[in-house]
């Protein structure tokens, strides 16, 4: 019986032995795969953040500009834009972060129509130096305006070189159609620069500008007649396109850093009489005091128009329907 008995004592203790054992594999086991499992994470994470990092960043001086390219690029590269949204780019002032931006980023997009001006020393460092730059107004038919007569000036590559256009339009983004005419030299530079086959979003963005283009001109066409008074000379390219006309600016320049006289405000008065045009149009950099007075005087509407940025709008489509139907709407 002794010897049952330590037998069985014996068992009980190598069956706790072995029920020990296979729990402390278990856990191991378990803690091996977490160990796994939490090294695969951080790889995973790891790899991604480094896929990020290594996407090429084009630094776009406007947001408007910036969709265009975003909308292009998709997710081959990362769109860096300069400007914040809702700032006029005509004022706008860079801080040595913005500058930094530019500088490293591996391909810049720029109006090139001395828009950004606060940006023109760096942006033409860039061009001079043989920097990897696209130019918008050295890919379009440029709107400008000599002694009082406007004309276009059709784009000459044997100048491509130079880009310094005084004189020109930089409003150039307001036409789908101009923004049609630089897509193909923008989609092979872009194309060059992130080293991605961007031809299928080209189609796409390409279509999706035609269709655009087709709205806003059934939009203007509803209207019994397109008499514009804007903030300042900044419809040009709109009006030219869908057969507008600009009555008047209440800052005859193309950039907003220029002012009225009182002599040039009275003129413009004289101008919205005579043709009874029902609103007048402003906008970023315009002082609304001077805008508002100028409507209770005529006895019109003053509507503010955004033309400089994207303002909430989902993409540059959106942003171009949004000023066609409020330009519509004031004057319908």
């Amino acid at each position: 019986m002794i010897l049952i008995i330590a037998r069985v004592v014996r068992m009980k203790k190598t069956h706790k032995l072995v029920s020990a054992f296979i729990t402390l594999t278990v856990l191991a086991s378990c803690s091996s795969s977490n160990d796994s499992t939490s090294t695969n994470e951080s790889t995973t994470s790891t790899s991604t953040n480094s896929a990020v990092a290594e996407l090429p960043v084009i630094a776009v001086t406007y947001s408007v500009l910036g969709d265009i390219v975003s909308q292009l690029v998709g997710d081959n590269a990362t769109v860096s834009v300069v400007i914040p949204d809702g700032q006029d780019p005509h004022e706008f002032q860079p801080s040595a972060k913005d500058i930094e931006t530019i500088n490293n980023a591996a391909f810049v997009v720029s109006n090139g129509l001395e828009f950004e001006e606060g940006l023109e020393e760096v942006l033409e460092n860039i061009a001079d130096s043989g920097g990897n730059i696209f130019m918008v107004g050295d890919h379009i038919t440029v709107r400008k305006i000599e002694d009082g007569d406007e004309h276009s000036d059709e784009h000459d590559d044997e100048n491509e070189g130079d880009h310094h256009h005084g004189g020109g339009d930089p409003h150039l983004w307001l036409s789908p159609a101009t923004m049609l005419e630089m897509l193909p030299a923008l989609t092979t530079a872009l194309s060059e620069a992130t080293g991605a086959d961007l031809s299928a979003e080209a189609t796409d963005l390409t279509t999706k500008l035609q269709v655009l283009d087709g709205e806003v001109e059934s939009i203007i066409k509803s209207l019994d007649e397109c008499k514009l008074v804007s903030g300042h000379d900044e419809m040009g390219y709109f009006a030219d396109r869908y057969g507008c006309e600009v009555i008047g600016v209440i800052i005859p320049s193309f950039t907003t850093t220029s002012e009225a006289t009182a002599g040039e405000l009275a003129e413009l008065k004289k101008l919205v009489e005579q043709n009874k045009v029902p609103a007048i149009f402003t906008g970023l950099g315009v002082s609304p005091d001077t805008a508002n007075q100028l409507a209770k005087e005529l006895g019109v509407e003053a509507v503010t128009l955004s033309t400089h940025y994207l303002n909430d709008a989902a993409n540059y489509q959106g942003f171009i329907l949004n000023l066609t139907n409020q330009i519509a709407e004031a004057l319908g």
